[in-house]
């Protein structure tokens, strides 16, 4: 990315447009933003970060300060900017939401980018596609491009937890934490479900319904041997159950025997009295018989009014068809009359359209001709606009002409300048080699010496080792002898307590088992102490493993004692190359080391001023290398803009001959007069337009109706004539229909009326006849069954049912109670067994879980979190980056490293430390001066942008901004840092400093001074 052009307009401390012009800066690559404290030189950066994303370059800015405080109220606060990327010029346009004074609503943000002749508009949109052809998000912009003011030095002097966070930040790792408290809350949740599942278990086993006595022995903690002896109670209590069982079951045969005769006499019983009962009812019903004879002949007549209700309703019908015939057609005569009427005035009117229509077309003639006038007048004034616009272009074309060529010329000046100091780059090149190769001898002289200063620290602690170690093998050496005495000692004793034994068997005249004599003089003793046979093996193998630790001591000393003599070697090899004869010690290697030091420093010197004299010949060469290409390229532009600005001239020849030939034919009025004219005319037309249309309108719709009118009177008139005949023919059969089955046609309308009673009737009546018919029937049944029966008592017979049902209720109570708590226990136990598996399951998720937790909090060898251990590995490629830069600043004395062990039990793995070459010695970062600090924080500001770049996928951001920071450096430091810069703008990159350091404003050329007035911020470019 190459940034063309900035514009702030009411943007924080710049109240008026302020635009910058980056052209010439990229040219020499190196620029410097000076001014004093608070003028507004960061803003510059901030207003770039904004155009691009939104927001500012620094973390404590924020977008509340982005409305200047200068200014007006209708003054519009945004930034633009122009960068070219990847051969193409995109212009983005953004403005923040901000308040006014004297306006309700808030101005809202907004954001435009343009390329190619294309449009993009909204923050949201335009911020995807920025990071979409930058490739990288605000953070990486930042880290990549910007070094702002306040973060200079974050990682350089913060402690390993403070680091942790900064690049948590950068790397975006809270994912990683978020890793870990996932893990941690896991391994709670599964604690948890596993101390709730272990309590549930116990509390499920307590509701198992066993005895007292179980219970009270089954109460501490689970333990998964509760399950089978629950399992073998529950076994006893199914013996029981099945007890219960045939005792119930005995008692339900004697009760089903009893029922059987009990329940046979009383049904004998209860048909007798049923019978005497039934026999009443059936008198009884027999005395409503003349009622009921009554309501059939009813149901008749209702049923053939029912049947011929279809006649009826036709009768009914064709009447009121006549009458609603007549009342229609006294209507459409009144209708016809009052048509007739209006269709005499409206055809009066009609007669006269002709006249109104010649009037029309007149004002269509006039309308016409004034709009080709209008349209004349119109492509005048096009042509005016087209010929001012024209002037202007060729204007500003002349004046970018004028503006490129001295810009041309100027570089054409510097080129000669240039190659006239190139022409000098091979002598100085051949003087600087020449001092290069006694530097490095020197160099090589001096890394002998710390490598004999190491050999000999090494030949002293290997020394003291020695002794160490002898010592240590004498003291495993007298404890081998003392276990060994100790063993053969008891060995010995055990070896004569085995012949005691022997000896307390042995009788007089019988034969020894070892000697084979039959006396015995002196037979064994038995001891009262002594070692048994696996006492004594241990002794043994307490020998052994002494003898093995002494051997090991002796290997140690040995060894220990070849590398001595191998360090002594390599000393005398070192002291002849460097022709040492003195006595070596710590005086010898600082007298040494001093005399190597001014030798260098002053070699050093030499070679730094020819180095930096040759770096910048071959810069400016490189420079002038990629200036005469500039230089090709502007000639093309300027032959370019020539041959435009000759084409403009001839369009604007042509549109001056254009203007001529319309004012020569036309005499144009004023615009305001032809277009009130117009639409007067216009007005007038659509009023004749409407006029003549109501009257066609209206004539044609009455004519329509009075014709539609005529036709319905015909036809009511022919059906009034069907509907008469209907009625006639009909009457007659409803004539016939009430002779027949009526006496009068009131008997008639009098069953009509009761004919919503039909169904009601009709059921009490078949209700009626099935009682009589079922009372019939059954009191014929009765009087079979109960023929020569009597009433029997049953009251010992029920008692004795009774006593029976009790005792097998109890029976069947104990059965149940029995079933319950078997089929209660036997589920409890197979939930227990499936809980306890569940229980099991949960165990190992919950330690699995622990496990994992442990690791990735840092409870592990490299005591380092997972999160800290991904950051450590950036960290590290960091550094390698930073490195490269670091050596050259600092002339090869220093590179960052990040410790691999930290004393005591804290977490690990982000401090940092710092090698000095000159002594050979790890430094902490705190012992750097304020001169070596910057430096180092520079070089790790430096090796982050490119390291992130690197990570984004090589994408290609040629522009640094550093932001403060120069003022701890000295002269001598001041041109390193310059020399690293100046390195990365030959690799295209275009480096913006802001300072207050004076020294900088003498040696960087091209400057940017910002100014603080009252009325806010200006600023201006100084170039040599």
């Amino acid at each position: 990315m190459r940034i063309i052009s900035l514009t702030m307009n009411a943007f924080m401390t710049y109240k008026s447009q302020t635009t910058i012009d980056f052209e010439d800066m990229i040219e020499n690559g190196l620029y410097l933003i000076s001014g004093p404290t608070g003028a507004g030189k960061t803003t510059i950066f901030d207003a770039m970060t904004f155009a691009l994303y939104g927001v500012a370059s620094g973390s404590h800015r924020n977008q509340s300060y982005f409305r200047s405080d200068f200014a007006d109220a209708k003054d519009e606060t945004y930034v633009e900017m122009v960068f070219e990327l990847h051969g193409k010029i995109y212009k983005v346009k953004r403005s923040p939401t901000y308040t006014r004074p004297g306006y309700k609503s808030a101005k809202m943000a907004n954001a435009y980018l343009s390329y190619n002749n294309e449009m993009i508009e909204g923050v949201k949109e335009v911020n995807q596609k920025i990071n979409q052809l930058l490739g990288v998000d605000v953070h990486q912009f930042k880290q990549i491009v910007m070094i702002a003011q306040g973060e200079f030095t974050k990682l350089i002097y913060a402690s390993s937890e403070e680091r942790e966070k900064v690049l948590r930040h950068i790397f975006h790792s809270e994912s990683l934490v978020v890793f870990e408290n996932l893990l941690k809350e896991e391994t709670r949740i599964y604690k948890e479900k596993y101390l709730l599942s272990s309590q549930q278990l116990l509390s499920r086993f307590q509701l198992l319904n066993f005895s007292k006595e179980f219970m009270e022995n089954h109460t501490a903690g689970f333990h998964p041997s509760y399950i089978e002896h629950a399992i073998e109670q529950n076994k006893l209590l199914h013996n029981q159950l099945q007890i219960a069982k045939s005792q119930y079951e005995a008692l339900q045969n004697q009760y089903d025997q009893l029922s059987q005769t009990y329940y046979r006499k009383e049904k004998q019983n209860q048909d007798i009295q049923e019978y005497h009962m039934i026999k009443e009812q059936y008198q009884t019903l027999m005395t409503r018989q003349e009622d009921m004879n009554i309501y059939q002949k009813d149901i008749e007549k209702m049923k053939i009014i029912e049947q011929h209700q279809s006649f009826l309703y036709q009768y009914q019908k064709v009447n009121e068809d006549f009458k609603n015939n007549q009342k229609e057609l006294l209507i459409l005569q009144q209708k016809e009359k009052d048509f007739s009427l209006e269709f005499k005035k409206l055809e009066k009117a009609y007669k006269g359209l002709d006249e109104l229509k010649s009037q029309k077309d007149i004002l269509l003639i006039q309308i016409d001709k004034m709009k080709q006038s209008i349209e004349k007048q119109k492509e005048y004034k096009d042509m005016l606009k087209q010929q001012q616009s024209l002037q202007l272009k060729n204007l500003s074309l002349q004046s970018e002409y004028q503006k490129h060529l001295q810009k041309h010329q100027k570089m054409s000046k510097r080129m000669e300048r240039d190659q006239e100091n190139v022409n000098q780059l091979p002598s100085l090149q051949l003087e600087l080699q020449q001092n290069e190769q006694m530097v490095k001898d020197i160099n090589q002289k001096r890394i002998s010496i710390h490598e004999l200063s190491e050999l000999f620290d090494q030949f002293t602690q290997s020394q003291d080792k020695h002794f160490e170690l002898s010592d240590k093998y004498q003291k495993a050496d007298n404890i081998y002898q003392k276990t060994f005495e100790k063993y053969r000692y008891e060995d010995e004793n055990f070896k004569r307590q085995q012949a005691g034994i022997l000896a307390s068997t042995l009788k007089d005249d019988e034969p020894c088992p070892v000697c084979g004599s039959c006396h015995h003089p002196h037979l064994a003793s038995l001891s009262q102490s002594v070692l048994s046979s696996n006492e004594l093996e241990e002794l043994n193998q307490e020998l052994e493993k002494r003898r093995v630790i002494k051997e090991e001591a002796y290997q140690e000393t040995l060894s220990q004692n070849e590398h001595i003599q191998d360090i002594k070697t390599r000393i005398n090899v070192l002291k002849k190359q460097l022709g040492i004869d003195d006595e070596l010690s710590k005086e010898v290697f600082i007298r040494l080391l001093s005399d190597i030091m001014q030798v260098t420093k002053q070699q050093e010197k030499t070679y730094q001023k020819r180095h930096h004299e040759v770096e910048f010949l071959r810069k400016v060469k490189k420079s002038l290398e990629q200036d005469q290409l500039v230089f090709l390229k502007q000639a093309q532009n300027l032959e370019k803009e020539l041959a435009d600005i000759h084409g403009l001239e001839k369009s604007l020849a042509v549109c001056q001959t254009k203007i001529s030939e319309l004012e020569s034919s036309h005499q144009f009025l004023l615009t305001n007069e032809l277009d009130e004219e117009l639409a007067r005319q216009t007005k007038n037309l659509k009023s004749l337009d409407i006029k003549i249309q109501t009257i066609d309108n209206d004539y044609h719709q009455c004519q329509q109706k009075l014709e539609i009118t005529k036709h319905q009177k015909d036809i009511l008139c022919k059906h009034k004539d069907e509907v008469l005949l209907s009625l006639q023919r009909i009457q007659i059969q409803y004539d016939q229909f009430v002779s027949q089955y009526f006496e009068t046609s009131e008997q008639l309308k009098n069953y009509e009326n009761m004919l919503s009673t039909l169904n009601e009737k009709e059921n009490e009546y078949q209700e009626y006849i099935i009682q009589k018919r079922t009372l019939s029937n059954r009191l014929k049944t009765l009087e079979e069954t109960t023929r020569n029966c009597k009433l029997v008592d049953l009251s010992q017979e029920e008692d004795k049912l009774k006593e029976c049902e009790q005792q097998r209720e109890q029976s069947l109570k104990e059965y149940n109670v029995y079933l319950h708590t078997y089929e209660q226990n036997e589920r409890l136990i197979n939930h227990l067994q499936k809980d306890y598996q569940k229980n099991q399951n949960v165990f190992e998720k919950y330690t699995m879980y622990q496990d994992l937790a442990d690791i990735t909090s840092g409870k592990n060898g490299q005591r380092m979190s997972f999160e800290r251990y991904v950051l450590s590995s950036y960290f590290e490629h960091i550094l390698e980056y930073a490195n490269v830069e670091l050596l050259k600043m600092s002339q090869g004395r220093f590179a960052l490293y990040r410790k691999q062990d930290t004393k005591g039990a804290k977490q690990q793995g982000l401090d940092l430390s710092v090698l000095d070459y000159e002594t050979g010695m790890m430094r902490d970062i705190q012992s750097l001066s304020g001169g070596e600090s910057f430096k180092a924080a520079l070089s790790l500001a430096l090796g982050l942008s490119a390291m992130i770049q690197s990570y984004a996928g090589g994408i290609e951001l040629n522009t640094l901004f550093i932001d403060e920071g120069f003022g701890t450096l000295d002269s001598e430091s001041i041109d390193q840092a310059l020399s690293v810069l100046l390195d990365l703008k030959n690799d295209n990159k275009v480096i913006g400093i802001i300072s207050h350091v004076d020294e900088l404003k003498e040696r960087i050329h091209t400057q940017i001074v910002v100014e603080k007035g009252k009325m806010g911020s200006t600023l201006h470019i100084e170039k040599d």
